[in-house]
């Protein structure tokens, strides 16, 4: 697993997770890489300053925390907007694209394995961090 800082043409700044290098190359090649922000494709990846803690300590928690503000706030809106369907998300996620149900937005558990075979097959779908100030994990 590998983590990438990313940007997108419009400036929104974000992470991504990745198998490895080619896993990256090939989601930005195919055009499945997207902003979470804005869905510009226009993706590349930035140094990761953070991790060089180059800032001043007290620079370092802002961000840390405005990061932390920014993943609760999309945690709390998934919660609110999103059904939970446990551990049958990719099952549910599979029937919606294949026309077997009605599209509605969903939440729930999936293996990593089973994600990127959601992926392969084209259904959109969005791991979100398991660390979660609610302690939930939703994806």
């Amino acid at each position: 697993m590998i983590v990438y800082d990313l940007l997108c043409n419009q400036g929104h700044d974000f992470e991504g997770w990745f198998d490895d290098a080619r896993d990256y190359e090939k989601q930005l090649g195919g055009g499945i890489l997207q902003c979470p922000v804005c869905g510009s494709a226009e993706v590349r990846k930035v140094p990761s300053a953070s991790r060089l803690n180059l800032k001043r300590p007290d620079a370092n928690q802002q961000e840390g925390k405005r990061r932390q503000k920014l993943l609760q706030m999309v945690q709390e809106h998934v919660k609110r907007n999103y059904e939970d369907v446990g551990s049958r998300f990719a099952e549910e996620a599979r029937k919606m694209h294949y026309g077997e149900r009605e599209r509605r937005n969903i939440r729930g558990a999936a293996s990593w394995a089973e994600f990127k075979e959601l992926r392969r097959e084209g259904i959109e779908a969005m791991p979100l961090p398991l660390h979660s100030p609610s302690k939930e994990k939703l994806n």
